[in-house]
């Protein structure tokens, strides 16, 4: 019977208030492994407790499933719930200094709180608002002699693609950065290879103070299941289901690159015809639609149902990702899998994670460059592939993500080097007896 109580603290910007987020599904794939997360903790002598603080402002929150997610993992999962008081007067305002600081502060008093109950604390955040989480964590267990560690993971770019630091939060990730080189209870967890040498090379952070933490998709979820083509659902969503079409999704910000989709796709001459889906309407996308004469169709609020339909039929060539910058991207690999070899090519810019997920020519396209007239090459280079072509692709896509990009496996060997530094830091007895 494990002995040792660690509580492990996740600090969020999404999972129950906002539940239609990248970072929320992440969340919950985490919390929905817990108990192979636990099986794993108890060959260490750990039981683990979960629990997760979550900035309370956020947009678009949705109160029936608000009330779900806490009725799932708080009421019927055994999950603590902590909401922290979001210091910022609206929540897509842009980020000060003092407001990293106040949130951090609000995550370390609830870090306090929760190591009062376990025999110690493990904190994992992800997001560049948490990082002074690190120095109060820090601070605390100093102040209150707590057994604890602190994993960041990389979800925020240090840098801007012409190397710019980002601000405000580059302070705050700076402080953070000098405690993951220095000190022994901060390590950095890199969702990504772009993601790790930013860190290194902004911070210099050596090897051993970063873990394993690359983000995938629980291949076995329904959504990736088999479907046969559904034209009239999308006959009815106002899908074109007589022309060759090109599907993206994500959040609606500018950063997404949907207005260059729109574009790119309009300067082939409409042989792609681009649908967009985003949580919420985007309507700076909608008048740039309007403006642009563009036939992209766009569609808010749809749910992963519609999502497959989209990548199975037959006329839907292409998942395009056109975004600025991403650190753990996950939807070229849902395209893939959502496809399962039925001919969609995943195709993506030469920025952040994508030529990571990508492999030219052997699981998708990546296109020269990143402005519009690279995009338009990438979306010609599609219409130009022949159905076998496409087919390939798009077999070895939904192969190498079956294979490397499984959330629950990849999660398991993150939580199991989280845990070895956690018991090795805090001086523990290790009953596999391998921590490094």
């Amino acid at each position: 019977m494990p002995e040792h109580r660690l509580a492990v603290l996740l600090l969020t910007n999404e999972g129950f208030r906002q539940v239609d987020g990248g970072v929320a599904r992440y969340v919950h794939n985490i919390l929905d492994a817990r108990d192979d997360a636990a099986a794993l903790a108890a060959d260490r002598g750990v039981l683990p407790q979960w629990h997760v603080a979550e900035r309370a402002d956020c947009a678009g929150l949705d109160e029936q499933r608000f009330a779900a997610a806490l009725d799932v993992y708080v009421r019927r999962g055994g999950v603590a719930y902590h909401p922290l008081a979001d210091p910022r007067a609206h929540p897509w305002e842009v980020d000060h200094f003092e407001h990293c600081v106040a949130l951090g502060a609000a995550a370390g008093q609830a870090a306090l709180t929760v190591a009062g109950g376990a025999d110690s604390l493990l904190v994992i955040s992800g997001m560049s608002m948490f990082a002074m989480a690190a120095r109060f964590l820090v601070r605390a267990a100093d102040q209150f002699g707590l057994a604890a560690s602190y994993v960041h993971m990389t979800h925020n770019p240090v840098l801007r693609p012409g190397g710019d630091a980002e601000l405000p939060e580059a302070y705050a990730d700076s402080v953070l950065g000098h405690l993951a080189r220095w000190d022994p209870r901060v390590s950095i967890g890199w969702e990504s290879h772009w993601m790790r040498r930013q860190y290194q090379q902004v911070y210099g952070i050596p090897e051993d103070k970063t873990l394993f933490a690359r983000a995938g998709v629980p291949t076995d979820a329904a959504k990736f299941r088999p479907a046969a083509p559904d034209p009239d659902l999308l006959h009815r969503l106002g899908v074109p289901t007589d022309r060759d079409l090109v599907v993206s999704w994500g959040r609606g910000v500018a950063e997404k690159g949907f207005q260059r989709l729109v574009d790119a796709a309009r300067a082939t001459g409409d042989r792609l015809v681009p649908v967009i889906l985003n949580p919420r309407p985007y309507p700076e996308l909608a008048e740039h639609v309007r403006r642009t004469g563009s036939p992209a169709v766009l569609l808010d609020g749809q749910d992963d149902r519609i999502l497959r339909a989209l990548c199975r039929w037959p006329r839907t060539l292409s998942a395009a990702f056109l975004s600025e910058r991403e650190a753990a991207s996950v939807t070229p690999i849902e395209a893939a899998l959502m496809s399962d070899g039925g001919g969609l090519v995943v195709a993506v810019l030469p920025t952040g994670v994508y030529p990571e997920l990508v492999e030219p020519g052997v699981t998708g396209l990546i296109a020269e460059g990143r402005d519009t007239a690279a995009a338009t090459a990438l979306l010609t280079a599609v219409c130009e592939l022949t159905a076998g072509q496409r087919a390939a692709l798009s077999r070895a896509a939904a192969e190498r993500a079956r294979r490397e990009h499984d959330f629950r496996t990849n999660w398991l060997a993150s939580f199991g080097a989280m845990l070895d530094r956690h018991l090795l830091v805090i001086g523990h007895p290790n009953k596999k007896g391998d921590a490094t």
